[in-house]
């Protein structure tokens, strides 16, 4: 019986609850067939079918198995590691909008500065808080400010 014990430890791997009421387990099965080795994640319901009444042979198996008390552990490690796991995406995906962000933004200001008004303006300050700006918005109006004051400028000169 041990020795079955084993084997079957060995082909169904890590039980976790899918539910509170611990109908549901999610098994990793390790399967063998000549050389070539098979792992897979297998959902497994207590009852078969929507009646009640037939319990589910691999349901009974797994619970032979594993203690009830086992696969509560095994659910809270694996509840533990997959909150890790969504914090690390959320601040990778953090990481790559902010990426994505400062791309555009320094886009935003090559466009900026290949416009001929702002490029050919000799007015340094301006164009060192474009440079300084922190995003599109502050960019562009910034932009917008110079362009206008460029524009000014122009038609004093042209005035005079």
């Amino acid at each position: 019986m041990q020795e079955q014990n084993e084997i079957l430890r060995a082909k169904y791997d890590n039980p976790v609850w899918l539910n509170n009421d611990k109908s549901t387990i999610e098994v990793l099965e390790h399967s063998k067939i000549g050389k070539i080795s098979r792992e897979q994640n297998l959902v497994v319901e207590k009852w078969n079918g929507d009646e009640k009444e037939l319990e589910n042979p691999l349901f009974n198996t797994i619970m032979s198995v594993y203690s009830e008390e086992e696969i509560d552990e095994l659910t809270k490690k694996h509840n533990e590691n997959q909150k890790q796991e969504n914090k690390k995406e959320a601040e990778r995906e953090r990481e790559e909008e902010e990426v994505t962000r400062l791309q555009n933004l320094f886009k935003t200001k090559l466009d900026i500065f290949n416009i001929p008004s702002i490029n050919e303006s000799n007015d340094r300050e301006f164009k060192s808080q474009i440079r300084k700006a922190k995003s599109n918005v502050e960019a562009t109006a910034l932009t917008v400010m110079l362009m206008m004051k460029e524009m000014e400028h122009k038609n004093d000169n042209e005035d005079t």
